[in-house]
């Protein structure tokens, strides 16, 4: 990829879209100055002749941040009118002309934002959709663990029988808290031992790409013809965990490969601060669709259980407030085409990462999904990389090289978490402090340009050296970063 005039324009182009996007949302004197800054910018980006291309796209990066406080402002001005209680029959405005009511935050329901859920969704039409809303991904997987107990009612003599084939830390928290002598839940090591236990098995939970070191791709197509093969004589779940697969969960796939077996839910969760958002990150939320087939009579429809969620949801105080309802009531959440445009862009900039780092030095091994396999979910929203001599020292040494090159070359690189993928960053994971060793993650951002070249030329750089010897001989005044282990 070569840095020109046109990928600038690309990038003031998507500054542009965001704005449209809340076109006659927003009129306050605050939006107007922006709306000037950005006229000035983009006037000046397509009349002149440009030498320092880093200070641009540092101001199309600032204005999209100053969109972001904007938009946060604006909402914040309508809900801060209404206590948490506030009293019953006074309207509650929402940015997009909608009106919610409620009695008090904790049970108000966001029909019209679950209903949005369906709009991106491709559902067949013998199969029937619901959705609701949590207020975060972890919170929307432990309401159905704990609204389903409930329904299941395990004993001695009907024990629950979980199996589930993931790795994301919280969820492997949140599984042994419930594991009991009446819930037994076991994560399968391979996908061969988890295949061995479809028939026994009452409840699925499948991260379509593993959220570990190797970002395992799962076996979906032999997964759905053991399960549709497998004694239909009992109800089944089957909870998919799509956060990391975005618009490429293979719902539809999934549907029409279980539509001959009768005695099924399906349940789709994922965290929406990740890839709905366009990258502002506007509000934590999980979102969970259920899916049965019509005319069903046997199991719980899809609108049944997923009001069962719902009543659960308000006991726990488990559902989003006011103010992440307003926020989220815009053009872009949940809009189809906007976020699959969104989602292309992250996997495409992180599949480029992939490919064009080598194994001939410090890293080991180079991790991203479709390096491995060619299915169409083969995608992660970032990339792993397995360090030769994998030591926590090693991985402090690494984050204090980024720190001191990122700084010297002025790159848009960011050290900490990536939730919404807008700015490209990096981190280390200490699964085990015991062990010694950590996960380095980079996570490429939405934007193409002079950073995803610079970040790519600086990490094909630190990839030549040898070994750690020769990398800290080459940074002699470079600390290493240290980690918090206790």
């Amino acid at each position: 990829m070569t840095f020109n005039q046109d990928l600038l324009s690309e990038n003031i182009e998507e500054l542009i879209a965001l704005k449209g996007l809340f076109k006659n949302q927003i009129d306050t004197n605050e939006y107007q100055e922006w709306e000037k800054k950005l006229d000035g910018t983009i006037d000046y980006i397509f009349t002149n002749n440009h030498q320092n291309y880093e200070l641009l796209f540092i101001q199309i990066n600032t204005l999209t941040m100053e969109l972001r406080e904007i938009w946060m402002n604006y909402v914040q001005n309508i809900t801060n009118k209404h206590l948490k209680s506030p009293p019953l029959h006074i309207i509650k405005n929402l940015p997009q002309s909608n009106k919610i009511d409620f009695s008090y935050e904790r049970n108000i329901q966001p029909d019209f934002l679950e209903n949005k859920v369906s709009l991106y969704r491709e559902v067949p039409s013998n199969w029937e959709i619901s959705n609701v809303l949590c207020s975060s991904g972890m919170t929307a997987i432990s309401t159905i663990m704990q609204s389903y107990f409930a329904m299941y009612k395990p004993s001695l003599n009907k024990k629950l029988v979980i199996s589930t084939w993931r790795d994301y830390f919280e969820t492997r928290v949140l599984t042994d808290l419930y594991r009991n002598e009446l819930i037994e839940i076991t994560n399968y090591p391979t996908q061969e031992e988890f295949f061995d236990v479809i028939e026994h098995t009452d409840l699925f939970f499948i991260e379509l790409v593993r959220y570990n070191w190797d970002l395992e791709v799962f076996n979906l197509n032999e997964f759905l013809e053991i399960l549709s093969n497998s004694t239909p004589n009992r109800l089944r779940i089957l909870i998919l965990d799509t956060t990391l697969s975005g618009n490429h969960h293979q719902l539809e796939k999934i549907l029409s490969g279980l539509q001959y077996f009768p005695n099924i839910i399906i349940i789709q969760v994922h965290s929406i601060l990740k890839l709905d958002q366009q990258g502002l990150e506007l509000s934590n939320g999980g979102a969970i669709s259920v899916y049965t087939l019509k005319d069903n009579v046997a199991i719980p429809s899809a609108e049944a259980f997923a009001g069962y969620l719902r009543q659960v949801r308000t006991i726990l105080g488990a559902g989003l407030s006011y103010q992440e309802i307003a926020l989220l009531d815009n053009e872009f959440v949940f809009n189809k085409n906007k976020y699959s445009d969104y989602c292309n862009l992250i996997y495409e900039n992180n599949k480029l990462m992939a490919e064009t780092i080598h194994t001939n030095g410090i890293f080991e091994k180079v991790v991203y999904p479709s390096l491995f396999s060619e299915v169409d979910w083969a995608k992660s929203p970032f990339v792993v990389f397995h360090l030769k001599e994998d030591h926590l020292d090693n991985h402090g040494f690494l984050l204090g090289v980024l720190s001191y090159e990122v700084k010297k070359r002025k790159i848009n690189f960011y050290h900490g978490s990536s939730f919404g993928f807008r700015d490209s960053r990096y981190e280390v994971i200490i699964p085990n402090t015991s062990e010694n060793k950590g996960l380095f993650k980079i996570a490429m951002g939405v934007r193409k340009g002079i950073d995803l070249l610079n970040i790519i030329e600086l990490m094909q750089e630190i990839s030549d050296y040898k070994d750690f010897s020769e990398l800290k001989a080459s940074y002699p005044t470079v600390n290493a970063i240290r980690f918090d282990t206790k």
